[in-house]
């Protein structure tokens, strides 16, 4: 495993605990906080109790959907142990199939854009200098918001390096960028109530810096994405790092 006291490693870890540290100073989730997460899905389904993420319309470079059958059951696996001890909270739990860690994002849903970019987006993907990497899955993260995260690190910056390079040559990229290399695999819709928040507290501090995975990455894809958590998408390119 490449984690160490490298400067890239620490400013990961301590960017996940600065964000995730502010979830733990209520004793509950407040609605105000978790009214960001909601919006995310149609009223229609959360009145159901049947959380459906809404329609849009984004591209993205990802990894992942899907990783290999091993990580995908360890994430199940954390997932199914959050769920025991939300009981019958609501939250939305993402597919396994779609697990993804994003790279950057070209178009966010509110924003316009313009079908050349695509072919320059190809090419620029194409000429992506950067070689397979190892990643490690190191601790779960709840926000005050109440996503779901698995943290990830990224050996020798690779994703960051990606992400700044796409981003200097590609100069129509939006300037709001993921900061992190983690994986989303799940929302807290409601309160959840003092008892049960104390517990997911005590289950998350157990899980914080747990190492969950580690795995090479050599494939990176280009996705157009229809509906939120890519329940809905298609895979535009594919490219292997090399």
């Amino acid at each position: 495993m490449f984690l160490g006291n490298n400067t890239h490693y620490s400013y990961l870890r301590e960017s996940y605990e600065t964000v995730g540290s502010k979830t733990w100073l209520n004793d509950d989730f407040i609605d105000s906080k978790l009214f960001n997460s909601r919006s995310l899905f149609t009223k229609e389904s959360l009145s159901l109790c049947k959380p459906k993420p809404r329609e849009l319309e984004v591209y993205a470079l990802l990894s992942g959907i899907s990783f290999d059958q091993e990580i995908t059951s360890k994430l199940v696996f954390v997932q199914k142990e959050i769920s025991k001890v939300l009981e019958g909270a609501l939250h939305y739990w993402v597919h396994p199939l779609n697990f993804g860690v994003e790279y950057c994002v070209f178009k966010w849903p509110d924003e316009d854009w313009n079908k050349s970019w695509l072919g320059l987006i190809e090419k620029e993907i194409s000429l992506l200098d950067v070689v397979p990497f190892q990643f490690v899955i190191q601790g779960i993260q709840i926000n005050s918001d109440g996503c779901i995260i698995a943290k990830g690190y990224d050996e020798n910056r690779s994703i960051f390096r990606i992400r700044e390079q796409l981003k200097n040559n590609l100069k129509f990229m939006p300037e709001r960028q993921s900061g992190w290399a983690h994986i989303p695999i799940g929302r807290i819709l409601e309160p959840i109530g003092i008892s049960k928040f104390t517990k997911l507290q005590y289950l998350i501090n157990t899980l914080s810096n747990a190492v969950v995975a580690e795995f090479k990455i050599d494939v990176v894809k280009f996705v157009h994405e229809t509906r939120w958590y890519m329940e809905e998408k298609s895979i535009l390119l594919e490219h292997h790092l090399k």
